[in-house]
């Protein structure tokens, strides 16, 4: 039986007792006599950040300490300056990110110092405070030491008692103050010998006074992942490319005009107790017996002092974590007093892998996200999208795949709830773990501005409106826990979520319009600069008198106050300009003293005909020029001069060739020249090894990556092979007329392009066959959708291919499939939709992981090799227009959530789990099998048969008539009527709805027709009596425009499949109406809006799977129809009413 959920109270207790003991133990060893150095290592998201700074609290508060400085190394110290800057804003003596507006400043104020000038005074002010703090701390434990000699001195008077000998005078602690200086996650962007040797931390905290008399009087506490420490540890050798993160304390860092999160519901302040009378009369700590004494001799081990004795604790904080019902207690304790969703709280935990980050980060989004009152309709209804979020996701995690948290998986999915700019926070999510993976931590309002640049906002009409979208996302994502914040409101994500993986089908990469992390890489002479927002802009802030403006980011109305060439005089130190929609012309001859410009963004100009000015800006790194619908040419030398380049987007222009001095481009890592539909050829970009993206998706007029020049001239080894770019990870040639591929392998080399994740081939309707593939090993999306002229896979393209994950091959003209297409066995998504001349798909029994198959609209497909049986995590079949049987279906359902398969015929079958499809889909073959023996075992001599009970009966076995076939035609001379009855079968026929032959059908079946051809076919046939009407899928209002008098004939009408219908227009056309049918019309809800427009001759009515139905007549009851005799079979909502309770109603069971 499992243990109930811990209350909120207890859980709360307990895990504020386990960090106080763990505080305890390490403090305890900080505090033994000499030089201690306590280092904390372990994988992302146990907590080390968070318990370094309970230690530092715990260690001020309760013990020697009188002073704790944290250094985040996640970030870059570029010098000296960087670094004592940080120390001091830590201090309160020096503001590393002003806030100051420009109309704040000082008119007098001096002229910005010198380097040199501000360090030395920063280091001055810094030893000043030190010695303030130090000095401050002896003075409060002196008088606390005199007030509780006299409180003693009292208390014994009182009780007439001497003190016993021996007897310790105060429970204060012994021992020298010492500072402690926090190195939190070390080896990240800097070392621990960069700061402390390089930068001469060290030395300076040995000049203190209070160190000069005692050196031991300085501890360390080093926090460090795990790939780091393995990599100090092997001396240089290669670590994983995957850095993963560890989970830090969101604390709250407020300054004026900062940014402010939600409150930790267990913030490290608040689980701290300060040592109480009980700890007098202890020995001093000693380490304890599983703390690791490390030889710092031993290579892992940065040379920081020979006199340091350095104490591994990783095994104390991962035995706190490991305890029993630990995650239990956190998730409980940041539940509070909600407990909507303890249910889950088994599974959580045990999804969770013992990682607190993925824990606080699930509570943090569900208390986010959870209606404050269930008591609404809507707030009942949003709970239970997200508890089926919730079975689905944890359901869904796979055993094998190690690297996936599937808590971390959830809360992720959790993002497209309760939250307006769905596809902006994805961006923003993904672009946050990516650039901080470059570039380390970074400030929140760079980080905002670094989203507009990207595009992630877009249309930028307006500057500030875009701000305040990345402000509301920025803290939309701290108050889920997934981004955090650090002194200086500085931001960092929580990067134990980096091992997700993007499942959009362009990822971040086809979404980020500059990828300026590259460019930037954390060194802060190529970022953005302090900058605020104000007047409809973003730019750099003057705090001080003289200051420069080095960004500024301007929409078009904006724009419009200032005249071009003044404004930008103005600017000549100006590194990062964005421009967006901007009306003026002509604007690029300002740009001429702009020299400096490091990043420039020009989109959205109807207005500019002219860049060639632009190819003087030779300090550029990152250019776009994108919606310049009037832009047509390009100088094919255009980039000589721009060797610093490094991204460049190119999109919604009207050039016709791309330039050749491209190719000159060397440092260039994103080139992106997309949505330019005259685009005939490209540069040569072979030898561009460092291109990490290359999108050229919307070029439909480009018919060749190679050499398109004629004669002579012509380059053919040009874009021959991508071989060289070791660094591809996207690549993207959507809806352009290629008709081949670079190759991607050199025979003497072998695999080299494990990078790739992204092939994207949509729409490329020229592009008949593909190169050998093999080489994309590490390939997780490929779309060749739409590639109509795509005829030949080799077999070698599915091999090495074990992270694919989504495989489209929607309207190609592939007849066979690769046999080894078996071998990806970690696919998820194989969608084959409208592949009409494939016939047998291959065997792929062991695709295990297939959560979507989709083979709808392959007409000539029979045959599925191997079973279903085994794929326990599938969710959707779909073969409606196949000829494909009913394959057996999985045996066992993992996922949780509702699963669904539409058989050939269309008919749609729906369940919580496959046993339960299963059943209906035998229920029906069953109910189908017994209505033929019935009406076939009929005498055909019965005078009172009705001719119409046999046409149902071929109608039914017309179903089985080949699908291609456009008419299918038959004389029957089975009915009771003296007149010969002549059935049509119609499959989307143009040419034979017309004829003598329809003309005098009485008795007609339609299978996937049109509202146009069936309102054509009516207006000439005006004496049909029966019409059965099967996998309408596009029809959702049927009759309409039909004319009522073609309609008054029809005695007998059964409507089937029909997945979009919603409305039948009536009208009062049907007066001879006397049998209706109607099934598998899932979103139909009323059969008969008003009670006028139901035939008066209707007497027998039949309804099945119409699972959205509600009522049959609006405002009639059935029970006053006495004449009908109606049916009901699988009509959920139909059954709940009161109309059922109608004696006149015979309900058929369900099955």
């Amino acid at each position: 039986m499992a243990e109930p959920p811990p209350s909120m109270e207890y859980a709360e207790l307990g895990q504020k007792k386990k960090d106080e003991d763990l505080c305890k133990e390490i403090v305890g060893v900080l505090e033994t006599d000499g030089s201690q150095r306590v280092l904390l290592a372990g994988e992302a998201g146990i907590g080390k950040t968070r318990l370094a700074k309970m230690v530092g609290k715990h260690a001020t508060d309760a013990g020697r300490c009188f002073l704790t400085i944290c250094l985040h190394l996640n970030r870059k110290f570029d010098d000296e300056l960087s670094l004592y800057e940080n120390i001091a804003s830590q201090l309160c003596l020096y503001s590393d990110f002003e806030e100051t507006e420009v109309d704040d400043r000082d008119e007098d104020e001096e002229e910005e110092k010198k380097p040199e000038a501000l360090l030395a005074e920063l280091k001055k002010m810094i030893t000043e405070e030190i010695e303030k703090v130090k000095e401050a701390k002896e003075a409060a434990e002196k008088k606390a030491k005199e007030l509780a000699e006299k409180a003693k001195e009292l208390a014994e008077k009182k009780a007439k008692k001497q003190p016993v000998a021996g007897e310790k005078k105060d429970g204060s602690h012994t021992g020298p103050l010492y500072l402690l200086l926090i190195l939190d996650d070390e080896g990240n962007k800097t070392s621990e010998d960069r700061v402390m040797k390089e930068l001469k931390l060290e030395t300076f905290l040995r000049e203190q006074k209070f160190l000069k008399d005692d050196k031991n009087r300085l501890k360390i506490l080093i926090t460090r992942r795990k790939e780091e420490e393995e990599r100090s540890k092997a001396a240089g050798e290669g670590a994983t490319e995957d850095a993963k993160s560890e989970q830090e304390d969101e604390s709250e860092h407020a300054s004026d005009g900062g940014i402010k999160s939600e409150k930790s519901d267990n913030e490290s302040d608040e689980g701290i107790k300060p040592h109480d009378s009980g700890d007098e009369g202890k020995p001093e700590p000693q380490a304890p017996s599983n703390a690791t004494v490390i030889d710092p001799t031993k290579k892992g081990v940065p040379p920081v002092g020979d006199e340091f004795h350095t104490t591994d604790m990783s095994e104390s904080l991962l035995n706190s974590i490991n305890k029993p019902n630990n995650m239990k207690d956190l998730f409980a304790s940041l539940m509070k007093d909600w407990k909507t969703y303890e249910k889950f709280l088994p599974e959580m935990v045990e999804k969770s892998k013992k990682s607190p980050a993925a824990i606080f980060v699930l509570a943090k989004s569900l208390k986010r996200i959870t209606p404050t009152t269930l008591d609404t309709e809507e707030g009942e209804a949003l709970k239970q999208r997200i508890e089926k979020k919730i079975e689905e996701v944890l359901s869904a995690a796979r055993p094998s795949d190690s690297s996936i948290n599937p808590v971390l998986r959830l809360a992720y999915e959790l993002l497209e709830f309760d939250f307006p700019l769905k596809d902006a926070i994805l961006d923003c999510f993904w672009h946050s773990l990516d650039f901080f993976e470059h570039c380390g931590s970074v400030y929140y309002r760079d980080l905002i501005t670094q989203w507009i640049l990207e595009g992630y906002f877009d249309p930028v009409r307006s500057v500030e409106k875009a701000y305040q979208d990345g402000h509301l996302i920025l803290m939309e994502l701290i108050n889920r826990g997934m981004l955090k914040i650090q002194e200086n409101n500085v931001v960092v994500p929580e990067r134990a979520m980096s091992t997700l993986i993007d499942p959009r089908r362009r990822g971040l990469f086809g979404r980020s319009r500059l990828r300026f992390s590259r460019v930037y890489c954390g060194d802060k002479r190529k970022g953005i600069g302090k900058i605020t927002q104000i007047d409809d802009m973003i730019k750099t802030v003057q705090a001080k008198k003289g200051d420069k403006v080095s960004t500024v980011l301007v929409s078009g109305d904006r724009l419009r106050r200032e005249t071009p060439v003044k404004y930008f005089k103005k600017l000549s130190d100006l590194q990062v300009l964005g421009l967006f929609e901007p009306t003026l012309e002509p604007f690029i001859t300002a740009f001429a003293n702009l020299v400096k410009l490091r990043v420039l963004v020009i989109r959205d100009c109807d207005l500019l005909t002219d860049i060639e000015e632009l190819k003087d800006l030779r300090e550029l790194h990152a250019l776009e020029v994108s919606g310049a619908s009037s832009l047509k040419k390009i100088s094919d030398g255009f980039f000589k001069a721009l060797s610093k380049l490094q991204s460049l987007h190119l999109s919604g222009l009207q050039i016709t060739s791309s330039p050749s001095s491209i190719s000159e481009l060397t440092e260039l890592h994103c080139l992106i020249i997309k949505n330019c539909p005259l685009l005939e050829d490209l540069p040569d970009i072979q030898e561009l090894v460092k291109l990490e993206v290359v999108d050229v998706s919307g070029a439909r007029g480009l018919q060749t990556c190679f050499d398109n020049t004629k004669g002579e001239k012509k380059n053919k080894s040009k874009n021959k092979n991508f071989y060289h770019l070791t660094k591809l990870q996207l690549l993207d040639f959507s809806e352009s007329q290629i008709e081949r591929l670079p190759i991607f392998q050199d025979s003497a080399v072998g695999d080299k392009l494990h990078s790739v994740r992204r092939l994207l081939l949509r729409d490329c309707s020229k592009l008949r066959r593909l190169p050998s593939l093999k080489p994309l090993s590490g390939l997780q999306i490929l779309d060749l959708s739409g590639t109509t002229s795509l005829v030949e896979m080799l077999e070698v393209c599915f091999e090495d291919k074990k992270e694919l994950l989504s495989l489209d091959l929607s309207g190609t003209n592939l007849s066979e499939l690769a046999t080894t297409i078996e071998e990806l066995t970690n696919l998820n998504k194989l969608l084959m939709k409208g592949c009409t001349n494939i016939e047998v798909l291959p065997n792929i029994q062991k695709l295990t992981n297939l959560e979507v198959i989709d083979v709808s609209g392959c007409e000539k497909l029979h045959t599925i090799e191997g079973s279903f049986e085994d794929m326990s995590y599938l969710c959707e079949v779909n073969l409606s227009g196949t000829k494909v049987k009913t394959p057996k279906l999985p045996n066992k359902t993992e996922i949780r959530c509702l699963k669904r398969i539409t058989l050939a015929d269309g008919t749609p079958f729906e369940g919580e789990d496959w046993s339960e499809i299963r059943d209906k889909i035998e229920s029906k073959r069953s109910d189908e099998a017994s209505e033929e023996i019935v009406e076939e075992t009929q005498p055909k001599e019965d005078p009172a048969s009705d001719s119409t009970d046999m046409g149902d009966v071929i109608k039914e076995r017309l179903c089985h008539v080949p699908i291609e076939k456009d008419i299918y035609k038959t004389i029957l001379s089975r009915f009771d009527s003296p007149i010969q009855q002549e059935v049509m079968k119609i499959h989307e026929s143009k040419d034979h709805l017309q004829g003598e032959a329809s003309a005098n059908a009485e008795l007609v079946s339609f299978v996937d027709i049109d509202s146009t051809r069936l309102k054509s076919f009516f207006s000439e046939n005006k004496l049909v009596k029966g019409c059965s009407l099967r996998m309408c899928r596009d029809i959702d209002n049927l009759f309409f425009e039909v004319d009522g008098e073609s309609l008054g004939s029809l005695e007998t009408l059964s409507i089937s499949n029909f997945p979009l219908l919603e409305t039948i227009c009536w009208g009062d056309s049907f007066k001879n109406l006397k049998k209706l049918s109607i099934d598998c019309c899932p979103k139909i809800k009323t059969l008969f809006p008003e009670a006028s427009q139901m035939p008066s001759s209707l007497v027998e009515l039949n309804i099945k799977y119409c699972e959205n139905l509600e009522k049959v007549v609006e405002g009639v009851q059935l029970s006053s129809l006495t004449n009908l005799k109606p049916q009901v079979k699988n009509c959920p909502k139909l059954e709940e009413t009161s109309e059922v309770d109608s004696e006149d109603w015979v309900m058929v069971e369900r099955p």
